[in-house]
């Protein structure tokens, strides 16, 4: 959408319409100003719920060129990156193009397209109001309209099953595909990756990855979801502090390397070299998938964190339990939040253990308080902290990490 600048400048000519958006930016000592948040996810979130579109950040509402300045531009990108993330339910993925135009002195100034796509989904701003754009404006969806879209826009949101707009099916690994499907599928190589939702065709044609599909089967998914690690870390003693830091790693990778990669580390730290963990390691296993499977991929920046201490290990997982699950429940209640991710995981077999990652049972959270408690005679413990869920598992008794 407006690929070359000769139909940009044709576009601030002809004004906005219903699929371009004007917009000046105006700082103030804190950052951006105008437009105000609620305004700009507006914006996102009405050109979602039509055909997609573009706001030109930089554009004045004639079309005249003021630009952003150069020092600033990159502030301005981190500004809408958040806006569609945080401020847009479900998230939204908008591709930001940099491009230089002249403005009435002729000088060159430069200007942010925010590329929105089509939403396979009905989007509403965290406040809770959903936009249709319509012309050159933007306004709120009748109760009538609001059913007819969700009905038109297909099945329940599924963030996992998001095809991510900057990736292609190159990025994947084939011998992860292959490993997984077979080296000779009986439909189209294609019609398989969009079968499985591994890829998702765009409106322009072009199969993309799923969140889903990239976490498992690129060999580098953090290319494209800077998120999707772990930070593990081991500490000396009992608290969190920089002067105790033995180790820290990041673990990426597909998901499945993650794992085993979590559980590496954490058996790699043992009271003695020849002697055991002090944890018992298939539930650290349980728990490190847990929280690979059931994170919030949608909160952009946290990642899962692993620490390890003398006394205890903590692990962090970023999102909220759903609203019908409370921490006294959850060993006797199963919640999927990422379908598709678990559908993987619950066929692709560990590399340290030879069984698949993930059972279906829901017997996960159970299984992580018995025999966590029946390892080290306290029980493990589940608790929120605002976005993040913390599970402490505690070293058996009489045992602290080799150092």
């Amino acid at each position: 959408m407006f690929d070359s600048r000769e139909q940009i400048i044709d576009q601030l000519r002809a004004g906005e319409d219903g699929y371009a958006e004007f917009k000046e930016v105006r700082f103030g000592a804190r950052g951006v100003i105008s437009p105000n948040t609620e305004d700009m996810a507006a914006e996102l979130v009405a050109l979602a719920n039509a055909a997609g579109g573009v706001v030109f950040l930089g554009i004045d509402d004639s079309g005249t060129v003021r630009g952003i300045p150069t020092a600033r531009i990159n502030a301005v990108e981190q500004w809408v990156i958040n806006i569609a993330t945080h401020n847009c339910d479900p998230p939204i993925r908008p591709i930001l193009r940099k491009v230089l135009l002249s403005d009435t002195a002729g000088d060159e100034q430069c200007v942010l397209l925010t590329e929105v796509p089509r939403g396979l989904y009905v989007h509403r701003t965290s406040s809770g109001r959903y936009y249709l754009r319509i012309g050159s404006t933007k306004r709120d969806l009748t109760p009538s309209e609001l059913a007819r879209l969700f009905q038109q826009r297909g099945r329940e949101y599924i963030f996992d099953e998001q095809p991510v707009l900057t990736a292609t099916v190159d990025d994947l690994s084939r011998n992860r595909l292959e490993a997984f499907f077979g080296r000779s599928p009986t439909i189209p190589y294609l019609d398989l990756l969009r079968n499985t939702r591994v890829t998702f065709q765009d409106e322009n044609g072009v199969d993309r990855p799923t969140i889903a599909g990239l976490l498992v089967f690129a060999n580098e998914p953090t290319e494209f979801l800077p998120s999707g690690s772990i930070e593990a870390a081991c500490y000396e003693g009992t608290q969190l502090s920089s002067d105790e830091l033995v180790q820290a790693e990041r673990l990426a990778g597909p998901v499945s390397d993650q794992i085993d990669a979590g559980i590496a580390f954490v058996a790699s730290h043992r009271p003695h070299r020849d002697a055991t963990s002090p944890y018992d390691l298939n539930v650290v296993d349980e728990a490190i998938v847990n929280a690979v499977a059931h994170r919030d991929y949608a909160i952009a920046g946290s990642k899962i964190r692993l620490f390890l201490f003398a006394d205890r290990l903590e692990l962090y997982s970023p999102g909220k339990l759903p609203n019908t699950i409370t921490l006294d429940d959850m060993p006797y209640r199963t919640f999927t939040r990422n379908q598709l991710l678990v559908n993987f995981l619950s066929r692709i077999r560990s590399k340290r253990t030879g069984q698949v990652f993930l059972e279906s049972r829901g017997e996960g959270v159970r299984k992580i308080l018995e025999d966590g408690e029946a390892h080290s005679g306290r029980r493990p413990e589940y608790e929120l902290f605002g976005d993040e869920l913390r599970l402490t598992l505690w070293a058996k008794e009489g045992l602290t990490a080799d150092r």
